[in-house]
């Protein structure tokens, strides 16, 4: 016989296995898919915001599958979006896109052009509305340690080497759920 409190408590033990939490996830937008943003520098590393908040400016930290490393995105000009949030990256005003340049997590809107983005097949992503060689998400003095800055840099890459240059070559892994979750 199954008991009310148990079925409770199993379903609290599932939910805190899946993410800590009883929310119910956001579905993926139409045509978006759900990654990790990994450091070509160092793939154990991923993109997430400093802190789980409007304003925060992003990191790169060790994979930890949690949600605040996962990101909805899509191939070509894209936003990119903090999975079950209404949180977007923005590379800010047009006079912010320069070297060194941070990206914070803002509310997502249609309108920003600082959240604008393209995902390109060589593992680039560069504000797309930056003039070229156009501005890259940069892994700030190529160092993939736990809290270090990801802000811009230039598309054209250490040396003129585009995307062999590891600071701004993003390989995105899909999110997958572990197989016990139908």
């Amino acid at each position: 016989m199954v008991h009310i409190p148990d079925l409770a408590l199993a379903a609290a033990a599932v939910a805190a296995a899946v993410g800590g939490g009883m929310a119910q996830p956001q579905p993926v937008p139409e045509g978006y898919r759900a990654v990790y943003i990994t450091s070509m520098q160092n793939a154990r590393f991923v993109v997430q915001p400093k802190t789980l908040s409007v304003g925060s400016t992003l990191v790169v930290q060790p994979l930890s599958n949690k949600t605040e490393q996962q990101w909805y995105i899509k191939a070509g000009v894209t936003r990119i979006q903090l999975a079950e949030t209404n949180w977007c990256m923005d590379a800010g005003a047009k006079g912010n896109w320069k070297d060194m340049a941070n990206i914070n997590l803002r509310e997502c809107s249609t309108t920003e052009v600082g959240q604008v983005w393209n995902a390109m097949a060589d593992g680039r992503i560069a504000v797309d509305a930056s003039p070229k060689p156009q501005q890259c998400i940069d892994l700030q003095f190529l160092r993939a340690t736990a809290g270090n800055p990801v802000g811009l840099y230039s598309c054209a890459g250490l040396g003129n080497t585009g995307a062999r240059d590891a600071g701004i070559n993003w390989p995105l892994v899909n999110v997958t759920k572990p197989s016990w979750i139908l």
